[in-house]
């Protein structure tokens, strides 16, 4: 399989990985690192909320650019803010200064959508039923394999060194994955005169059911799994070193939906995925030994997956003449859905002694989006695309 993706997308694999690991350093400590600078529960949802927002105000314009100047140069650009960001959090002395770094940060995810315009540009046969998902999560399955290894590094260096050392080997780490993007090569982008006009992705019916659905979706996951940093150390007594474990965990259980969601077809791995998460959250709030938690966390692996499934329909519903603009839209909704997620998140942490009630909000509404789901184009712009009968891997 890594043989038939093409030297473009192994590099791309490669500086994912190499990005992943570095930012998978401190991005679970995110949260603790405002706590320990002093933020309180809901200033720390409120400034990711800012940082959410951030991101979301910077895809369309990125999606748009990476139509029309290619997605190479995109990916340059937002992975050097990147960098950017990890030195301004490292040099921060108080809670309030760690606020510009991360927002600076979060404009780095102008990457996304570029990304995956590159690697479903690449493609011979992207509209062949299930191709799609069996490459995006293919290329975009270093990023919890990576995370496998991140996070539980993070955590030791926190323990021993501090969050801030974290943030600035993480920013060592992307400026080595801009240069490996340096390296790519440009893609053909289809009709450039189709391409001069996004009103048209606006008149795709199947691009706007499925955006608008996987933005509650995804509001509806992250309200339970914001603060879950907090609620381990708060409410089960969590150092920082096993957070950093169980953060790993997580990856390994991403790298291995990647792995089975490639295979099947995408309205029943997408039903299966909100429960499996489901099961997770019921696993976090019910079961408090260690154990559990890390059968739980293994199961919220299945949000990075997630990922993988929404960026592949968006992409295939929108086609070629508007992949970079219906990423964009699609990953700023993303960001939209996290920052009204860790809003919600946060007004709601503090008004138990026993911080559960984002992850009761997140059981409660993840059955509502899974019988929605029935009703949506899962399947992209095929409304019920067959599972392939030649397995490509």
């Amino acid at each position: 399989m890594l043989k038939n993706i093409g030297r473009n997308n192994r590099l791309v694999m490669l500086a994912v990985f190499v990005w992943a690991l570095s930012e998978g350093l401190w991005y679970n400590l995110r949260q603790l690192y405002l706590a320990e600078l002093g933020a309180t529960a809901e200033q720390i949802g409120t400034v990711l909320a800012a940082a959410a927002v951030a991101s979301a105000v910077v895809q369309i314009p990125a999606g748009l650019l990476a139509d029309r100047v290619g997605p190479q140069r995109v990916m340059l650009v937002a992975w050097w803010l990147g960098v950017l960001g990890d030195v301004l959090m490292a040099l921060a002395t108080t809670w309030q200064a760690v606020v510009p770094g991360m927002i600076v940060n979060r404009l780095s995810q102008a990457a996304n959508p570029a990304l995956v315009a590159y690697v479903l540009l690449s493609l011979q046969d992207r509209d062949r039923p299930g191709r799609s998902e069996r490459i995006v999560t293919t290329v975009f399955g270093v990023y919890p394999a990576a995370m496998i290894f991140a996070p539980t590094l993070g955590g030791f260096i926190a323990e021993k060194a501090g969050i801030r050392t974290d943030l600035w080997i993480a920013a060592g780490g992307v400026a080595l994955a801009a240069l490996v993007i340096s390296r790519t090569g440009r893609v053909a982008q289809g009709d450039r005169t189709q391409q001069a006009r996004p009103a048209l992705l606006f008149r795709n019916r199947t691009f706007l059911a499925l955006a608008g659905y996987y933005t509650l979706t995804l509001v509806a996951l992250y309200v339970g799994y914001s603060l879950a940093p907090n609620f381990l150390q708060d409410v089960r007594g969590f150092s920082l070193a096993t957070i950093g474990v169980l953060f790993s965990i997580v990856s390994v259980g991403g790298l291995a939906g990647n792995i089975v969601v490639g295979r099947l077809c995408p309205r029943w791995s997408f039903g299966g995925l909100l429960v499996v998460i489901w099961l997770a959250f019921l696993g976090l709030w019910q079961v408090g030994t260690l154990a559990g938690t890390g059968v739980a966390f293994f199961m919220f692996g299945g949000i990075s997956t997630m990922w993988a499934l929404v960026t592949a329909g968006i992409g295939r519903a929108a086609g070629p003449r508007h992949q970079g603009l219906a990423l964009g839209i699609m990953e700023s909704l993303i960001s939209v859905s996290l920052a009204v997620a860790a809003w919600i998140a946060g007004c709601l942490y503090d008004l138990t002694p026993t911080h559960d009630l984002p992850l009761i909000a997140g059981l409660i509404s993840i059955p509502l989006i899974l019988g929605v789901s029935f009703l949506v184009p899962l399947g992209g712009s095929q409304p019920a695309p067959e599972c392939p009968t030649t397995e490509l891997r």
